[in-house]
């Protein structure tokens, strides 16, 4: 359904609004978006390891359901949420917010509210404290480099080490 829905979107871009795929922000990146989004990932693991640290992040069912899938599932779970998460909430309904209520930052604040409500409800509350700083670094980062391609790059990593429990899971 995701995938159906992200064809959906940039169909209404293409024909509806008969604008580009740049205006959702998909373009070719360059060399410093691919490096940007290595440090950022950088920064979030920090984070992630120093909140696992001060709280470990507890059992929940939406864990639980991700890493009781194969290995190959999870991976494409993984690309999936990466790539149309961002054509949604970054490339699509942050891009027209900003645009519709004149400020890049209001349109990011609204799109981010509405991409948390459901990883919440769907991880519990202690997602909050455990990624809302990766969320947040996908909302910057697309603020800062423009490019979704990269934003998208960043979100895979994020969500790749759900793989390790992943694995170990099958062992």
């Amino acid at each position: 359904w995701k995938w159906l829905g992200a064809l959906l979107l940039i169909a209404l871009v293409l024909w509806g609004e008969h604008r580009g795929l740049a205006s959702l922000l998909i373009t070719k990146p360059t060399s410093k978006d691919i490096e940007w989004a290595f440090y950022a990932f950088g920064g979030v693991m920090a984070w992630s390891w120093i909140a696992s640290l001060v709280a470990p992040q507890e059992e929940n069912s939406g864990v639980a359901t991700i890493t009781g899938m194969s290995i190959a599932g999870v991976l494409l779970l993984i690309v999936t949420a990466a790539v149309t998460e961002e054509v949604a909430f970054r490339g699509y309904l942050q891009e027209r917010l900003g645009s519709l209520l004149h400020s890049r930052w209001i349109g990011a604040a609204v799109s981010l509210m509405i991409f948390i409500a459901p990883h919440v409800v769907f991880f519990g509350p202690s997602w909050l404290f455990h990624q809302l700083v990766g969320t947040l670094a996908l909302v910057a980062f697309t603020l800062i480099r423009r490019n979704l391609v990269a934003t998208m790059l960043l979100h895979f990593l994020i969500n790749a080490p759900i793989l390790i429990p992943t694995v170990l899971a099958k062992l």
